[in-house]
């Protein structure tokens, strides 16, 4: 079986969490599309403006990379950090060029504090996409995200799409 995790990370968090859940998964052959923003942190902070403006420029490449995406994985898991109780614009950018369409995914996002409302719109917008929704789960951690809580939502999913094969 075939997993592709596709990330965004500014911070480091969800890179990290990506790969947690990846190892856990031992039934599947994982792959990772990462969206990685670097730079100085002012630098991150303009590029994420842009992207709530609808400028995308910075990661087309990336996003053109993703039309080409051929539906032939099992499950796709969307990782997502929390900005101000949201998942990044880009996000919504990234759902749009992949289909989902009767796609098995798995949602996660990382937090400092809450992260229940970015989950929640995270949900709602793979949903409406026609995407089935089979894990989902926070990562709390102020400084650090809970990589044993990661590792263990790895391990579930893996024994539970492994019991309907």
């Amino acid at each position: 079986m075939k997993a592709l995790i596709i990330y965004f990370t500014s911070l480091g968090r969800s890179k990290k969490t990506s790969a947690v859940i990846g190892s856990a998964m031992t039934n599947y052959d994982v792959d990772y599309f990462p969206f990685i923003l670097t730079g100085t942190f002012g630098m991150k902070v303009s590029i994420q403006n842009q992207h709530t403006k609808g400028d995308f420029s910075t990661i087309e490449q990336e996003l053109s990379e993703l039309d080409k995406i051929k539906q032939d994985y099992d499950l796709i898991i969307f990782g997502m950090p929390t900005y101000g109780d949201y998942p990044p614009s880009a996000f919504y950018e990234i759902v749009k060029r992949v289909d989902i369409k009767e796609q098995k995914v798995a949602i996660f996002t990382t937090c400092s504090i809450t992260g229940k409302k970015t989950l929640e719109l995270m949900e709602k917008t793979v949903k409406e996409a026609g995407a089935i929704i089979i894990a989902q789960a926070r990562f709390k951690g102020f400084f650090r995200p809970k990589l044993k809580q990661a590792f263990k939502f790895g391990q579930s999913i893996n024994e539970a799409l492994a019991k309907e094969n």
